[in-house]
Formats: C-alpha cells, structure tokens, sequence
C-alpha cells in the first residue's frame, strides 16, 4: 500500500518563525534591560546630583549661620529668614519644598514672644567649650534639592550655636599666661592661655583645681623671663588628675625638654597629659584649642574691646567694642569733634569743662567753676600754681550719654555736671564727713590742702573762690619707676602723677533710681548697666591724632641699672605690636598759658621760698621731684595741668548694696583704681551682692586704708602705706606687661628673680599698697598688653608688700543667669546630628 509523501517545508518554516520569535524576544529584552538600566542610571545620576546639591546648600547654610552667630549671639527671626532667603545659586537646581522646608532654619525650641530663637542654659555636649555652661540654642537645617529632571534630595542637620562666657573661666589669657606664686594659691576654676603656659611655685604649692589648657606649651622648668626656677621658685605644681584628687606636675614632665625653642618633652608630655593627668592638663599637640572673641573673628583685635572705634571702620568692628555695648558712656577729650565724630553718639555738643562757671553759675549743689590760678602778686606764681592767671586747671570737653529703651541715646552732661564734681579736701581729718558735691558720679576736683576761704563747714573744708581747687591725682610707683630698688626711696618721676576721674557707684546707683537727677530711670535695663569710659585729654601722636595709647614703649632698657631710655626698640617695649618704638609720649604737652619757669616762688603749699620742679617743656616723664623741699615740689605736680598723657579712673563706694542690683560693669580704656570694699563689705563677701565686672586697660586694688596724700609723700615706702583689710568681688578683663629676659638685665642691685616676668597670675590685679589681707572673689581674663599703665612689674622695695591673698573663683559665673551684664562671650557652632530625609 502507497503512503502520501509530507511535505517538511512548513515546519521548517515555523521553527526558522520561532527562531526569530526567540532571537527577537531576547534581543527586545536585552533592550528593554539596557534602556531600564540607562534609565536607572540617570535617575541616579540625578538624584546623586541632587544629593550633592543638597550637601552643598546645607554647608552654606551651616556657614552662613556661624557667621552670623559670631556676631550676633542671639539672632532674631528676621536675622534666620534673611539667611533662608538667600540659598546658593546651581545651574538646574532650586530649593524648595511644600512645606518650606527647602532652605530653613528651624530652632529646635520654636521662637519666644519677641520672634527670638529659644535659647536655653545648659551644658556644652561637643567642642572644644565642652563641659562649660552656656547659652545653648538647637537648630534643624533642612535643605531639599530639586533638580530641573524631577531629582529630589533632602538632608537634615541638627547643630547647636553656644555662648560660653568669658567668666566662666577662672582665668584665661590671651597671650602667655604665668603662675608662680610664693604662698598656697589655690585659685580654682579652668585656666586656658593662648599662648605658652609656665607653671611655678616658690614655695607654694600651686593647685590648679580644673581644667588646663594651653595652645601653646606648657612649661615647667622656667619662668616666662627664662629665669630657672631653682633660683626661687621650686614648690609644687599640682594639677587635677579626677576632681579633688591632685599629682605634682615635676619639672621633667611639660610639654618641652627645657624652655621655650627647646625640643618635646615626648613621649613623656602626652603619657601624663592623656594618660596619667586624663586630659585635666593639655596642650595644643594633646587637644587644646585656640579660643578667640567674635571680635577677632570679624577682623579687629582684642584691645578694640576697651577701645573707642575709628571713625570709618567695619561695623561689625564697631559693634563689638563696649563702647558700642554700654548704657551709659562717659568722653573726654581735648577737642569737641573727636567725640562727636565718633559713630552712634547723641547730637548735643560735648561741653568744655574750662567754660563751667556758665553751666554751673546759681548751683544749689554748690559747685564751682574749675581750679583757677589765683591773681600773680609781683609775677609770682602763688600756691605753686604754674597757669596763667585765671586759667583754669580742669580743661576738655565732656560728654555723657545714656541709650534708652528704644536704642536712642540722650546727652546728660548738664545733668551730671549739675549733681557736682569735687571732692572734699582728703588732707584734712575734720573733712572727712563733709562733701561739697554729695551726689555727684563724676568728681575731677578735689579742695586743695589749705584752700583760703570756705563755706560749707570750716575754712579747711571749702572754698568759695576757684582757687581753693585741685585736680584729683595720686601717685603709682608702678608707673613713676623703672626698677625697684632700695636704694633709690627719694625718688619720684612725673610718669607716675596719675590724673584721675573719680566714679561713684553708689551715686550712680541713686540716679537709676531716680533719687537723684532727671533721665536716671530712663536707661535701659539691658541685665544690669554697663558704663563706657574713656578720657584721651593730652593723647595725641607726633601728627596729633589721638590713640588711646601712653605712646612711651621705651620702658625696659635692659643695659641701664635705672632703665634710662635708650631709644631702640627691645623685648618687653612693644605694647602694641607694631614693631616700631613709640616715644611720642615723651613730649611734654605744655598747656597754653602755662609758665615754663622753673622757679614758682613762695606760697602756702612751699615749704621753702626757692625751690625747683621740672614742670617745663623741657621735662621727660623720667624727670625727678627729689631731694630738699621735696614734699612741697611734688605738691606743685599734682596740683597743676598734667603735660604727659596720664590719665585713670578711680572707683569709689562701690561697697555691698551700693551697686546696680540687676549688675554693674564698667569698662575703661583707661587704667582703673578700685577702691576697696567693692562688692563687699569691710568683713565679709555678704549678699545681697551684684553680678559684677570691671574692664580696663589695668586694674589696680586700693585698701579702705588708701590715701592718695601719702603716696605723693611717701612713694617708694610701702610701708608707709599699709593695706587694710579688703574685699572685692567682680570679674575683670585687664591688661598686662610683656615679659622681657632676665639674663642680661642690669639693676642698681641685684634684680629679683622675678624680674622680667608680667608678675603672674597672682600678681595681675595691681598694688600700691603694703601687708594686710587682701580678699578678691571673681575670673581674671587678660585679652591684651596694657596701652596707658605700661610701668613694668615690680616688687617690694618701691611699689607694694604682698599681702596674704584670700583669692578664688566665683562659682557664680558658671550660671549664666549670675554673670556680669555684656560679659564678653565666645561663640561656637557644633553638629549634634545629620540624616538624610526620604519623603513618600
């Protein structure tokens, strides 16, 4: 039987069909791969372009806030929004968001009534402020990156801006920082210098009960004059190791082999400073950090603090001086224009303080026009005075000003001049109870020793007529001598005749309060007040502008046994860094109408018909009042116009419950003399008490006992001098000497060890005085070189006696709810947290 033949053809074309089925199915897959695979990649290349968008924005943003922080520790909404409003500009790129959280600043703690970022107190968690209390304000960034493809990134950071205090320090140093105390010093408090740390006692011990940091290095077998301390100096150092546990720091253990320029002492500086001392005590190789204020941040530097601005500077400058921080500011200068042309002032003109019996004329306070020079009988000069006739001996313009509420500030010069300006007569132990101008804040006039009428209690005690009146002076040996020694007790140099303002706190007090005066209560409360001082009457350089600064650097002179000037430039003499020697001060500045005679003939206050003074254009502030009639030719310095640029601030009743009570600084770009009980009582540091601090160029401590006759009679006898029991309680920013090497100098003796050195810690706040107990309760800071009490660190022959020292940390100042008004504040932006944020 015949089978049909099949035909295979067509299989033969299905499966070539199916082949390319296949084949095509693969091929469309392998497509559909590689387009979803370039389509994942764009996507992320996208959204990682967007990722970094994002991470660009937020560091912005991060930066953008610590520079505003660093000016503004307490910005406002409106400071956050004016951040927000201004995100970076990318190509493709915007930042926004539904819920605006595209480019925000969103204070974790929300905004309080006035539209200010919460800020709470709380501990420093991060950083290199760690540990310290402060102003703690908690931020989110949030930054969401769209790109122009639809690309979304959103990141998230948490950061913190913190405040730290200045006070909260027990003592902190801008530039080298020295201990080497001769008794127990037990201070307390973190110690932090910028500069190189030189530990030392003699024969101590010397505690260091905190934290110790250093930026530099810290040394233990030197003083910063690079005298050894096996000469004087070689008690215990003993840092913490844990709280209230302590291990002597040996010589063999600082941070360099010997001195400064000597090798590292490692490994054995880290093994004690992380190991054995736990990071109690270390320097910058071991973690310490350099610490500066926002003002140097913004370009200034640390002395701009007390300084009065330039006209013309950067506001950011400007805002960070106390000038600009103040309440209350006093100025005085010798033309009207260098007051007035400073930015911020009121308008009214200042007044010239020559000119007052106009101003005064009918006072009920009894105050008077300004010492004047007595009419000449046959061309001699009566009472000593060297002026002209009628000129007088109190001469610039003043000015006094306080803001308000609203930030307007109102010139009260009248006001205040009106409370009076003089002192009683301080020579005179029937005075003592009787004042001519009672509520005056201001006196720069005093009744002189033996004023020839009177009318407000005995002869001795007024004076009806301008010439029963003298400048208010003292006496800083400090200032006067360039070496102390033994040998040289009768002398006596006009460097040293110091012109002051006198401050009464109390008074003050009283005219906040509205007790006395007029506008007291309409000064604004800003945590307490702050009063701003500066007198640069006879400052000017050889161009005549005027600097703030003595402007006589040649002070060291290490080749003379007296220090004379030798005219070139040495280590120790540039106070302000420079490099050049400023000598300007040396030239007298003679008032018009001064007599330039050296004879100025008998008078009450001579204790001899002839006698000699250098009070002429000729006279060098080196010039001496020595030798027979001494006392009466001192007499004729204090009680003329200064001709050298030496002027000061003496603060006086400021005892306990005499001060502000919401707080009290004052800040002087002059020297300070702090008369004694400040704070306190004559006992005791007692409460109630203020939140209190004093800023200057110097700070020195006068006794209740002070008299500043004896320091013009007796001003290289300390003991003449005795300190009486005395309490201070505030916190002080100050300047210092620099330290200058001690192998080489010359003195007329031999020099003291610790000649050459700033005189250390337990010598910052300055004396006149001698013996006694001397108790101070506050945080020492020194952010600069003293510019006007440029007199090197002496002692003991001349200048002071030590007294025991009862000094410690106020613990107060670790809550910052306790602290000083405007207390300097360094500032900080630390990151607490970061995620990214994934938006569904």
């Amino acid at each position: 039987m015949n089978r049909p033949v099949t035909s295979e053809r067509g299989i033969a074309l299905i499966s070539v069909m199916l082949l390319l089925m296949l084949t095509s199915a693969v091929l469309a897959g392998f497509l559909a791969t590689v387009n979803t695979d370039m389509s994942l990649r764009s996507v992320d290349r996208a959204r990682t372009r967007a990722l970094y968008a994002a991470h660009g924005a937020l560091e912005k943003l991060t930066a953008d806030l610590g520079d505003l922080f660093a000016t503004n520790f307490a910005p406002s909404q409106e400071d956050l929004a004016a951040l927000e409003a201004d995100p970076p500009a990318m190509d493709q790129m915007v930042f926004e968001a539904s819920d605006d959280l595209g480019y925000a600043i969103v204070p974790a703690n929300g905004f309080d009534g006035d539209g200010n970022p919460v800020a709470l107190s709380g501990t420093v968690t991060s950083g290199p402020y760690e540990g310290f209390v402060g102003l703690v304000t908690p931020y989110w960034l949030w930054v969401t990156a769209h790109g122009a493809d639809g690309a979304e990134a959103r990141l998230r950071r948490k950061v913190q801006t913190v405040s730290i205090p200045v006070f909260q320090f027990g003592v902190f140093s801008e530039t080298d920082l020295s201990f080497f105390p001769g008794p127990e010093f037990n201070f307390g408090g973190r110690v932090h210098t910028n500069g190189n740390l030189f530990l030392a006692a003699g024969p101590g011990p010397l505690l260091l009960a905190d934290k110790v940091t250093a930026f530099g290095e810290i040394v233990r077998s030197h003083l910063s004059s690079g005298q050894s301390i096996t000469v004087n100096h070689t008690g215990n150092v003993r840092p913490i190791t844990a709280p209230g546990t302590f291990r002597n720091l040996l010589t063999t253990e600082g941070s360099l082999v010997n001195t400064i320029g000597s090798a590292e002492n490692e490994p054995t500086w880290t093994d004690r400073s992380i190991g054995t001392y736990h990071g109690y005590i270390r320097n910058g190789r071991t973690g310490a950090k350099n610490l500066q204020l926002p003002l140097v941040t913004v370009g200034g530097t640390p002395v701009n603090l007390i300084q009065r601005p330039v006209v013309g500077e950067d506001a950011l400058i400007t805002g960070q001086r106390m000038f600009a921080q103040a309440n209350v500011r006093i100025l005085l200068s010798d033309a009207a224009d260098s007051i007035t042309d400073l930015p911020g002032v009121s308008a009214t003109e200042p007044i010239r303080l020559d000119t007052l019996a106009s101003l005064v004329a009918g006072n009920a306070n009894g105050v008077y026009a300004g010492t004047i020079q007595p009419a000449a009988s046959s061309g001699v000069y009566n009472d000593g005075y060297r002026m002209g006739v009628d000129t007088p001996l109190i001469d610039g313009f003043l000015k006094v000003e306080y803001e308000d509420a609203d930030g307007d500030w109102t010139d009260v010069t009248a006001e205040w001049l009106n409370l009076g300006f003089t002192r009683r007569n301080i020579e005179d132990a029937d005075c003592a109870a009787i004042e001519p101008s009672p509520d005056a804040i201001i006196r720069f006039q005093r009744v002189k020793t033996v004023p020839s009428t009177g009318d407000v209690g005995t002869a001795e005690c007024g004076g009806a007529v301008a010439s029963d009146y003298w400048p208010l002076t003292l006496y800083d040996t400090r200032e006067g001598k360039q070496r102390d020694d033994a040998s040289g007790t009768s002398t006596f140099y006009l460097s040293g005749v110091m012109h002051y303002v006198e401050f009464d706190v109390n008074n003050f007090r009283r005219w906040l309060l509205g007790d006395i005066g007029i506008n007291g209560e309409d000064v604004a409360n800003e945590a307490g007040y702050t009063v701003y001082f500066s007198d640069r009457r006879g400052n000017a350089d050889a161009s005549g502008n005027e600097t703030g600064e003595y402007g006589d650097e040649d002070r060291v002179n290490r080749a003379d046994v007296d220090g004379d000037p030798d005219g070139v430039l040495e280590a120790g003499e540039d106070f302000n860094g420079d490099g050049t020697l400023q000598t300007y001060g040396q030239t007298p500045r003679y008032p018009a109408g001064m007599a330039d005679v050296a004879d100025p003939g008998a008078g009450a206050i001579l204790a001899a018909a002839t006698v000699t003074v250098p009070l002429n254009s000729a006279a060098t502030p080196l010039s001496q009042i020595t030798g027979a009639n001494a006392t009466a030719r001192r007499n004729i310095a204090k009680a003329n116009r200064p001709i050298f640029f030496r002027r000061a601030i003496k603060i006086v009743n400021g005892a306990q419950g005499q001060l502000p009570e919401d707080g009290f600084n004052l800040t002087a770009e002059n020297p300070a003399y702090v008369m004694g009980p400040f704070n306190a009582t004559n006992v005791a540091f007692a409460d109630p008490h203020a939140p209190a601090a004093i800023i200057a160029d110097a700070v020195t401590l006068l006794s209740p006992g002070w008299q500043d006759q004896v320091s013009f009679t007796q001003p290289n006898t300390p003991g003449a001098r005795p300190r009486t029991t005395s309490y201070y309680r505030f916190a002080t920013i100050a300047g210092k000497g620099i330290s200058f090497p001690f192998a080489g100098t010359a003195c007329s003796g031999a020099c003291p060890p610790d000649f050459g050195t700033d005189g250390g810690t337990h010598n910052f706040l300055r004396y006149l005085e001698s013996g006694g107990t001397l108790n101070y309760r506050g945080s020492i800071a020194s952010f600069y070189y003293s510019r006007q009490a440029t007199g090197l660190y002496k002692c003991c022959n001349n200048v002071y006696g030590a007294p025991t020292r009862g000094y410690n940390f106020d613990i107060e100042f670790l809550n910052p709810s306790l602290l000083p008004p405007k207390t300097p504040m360094f500032r900080d932006v630390n990151t607490t947290g970061f995620m990214q944020v994934t938006r569904r």
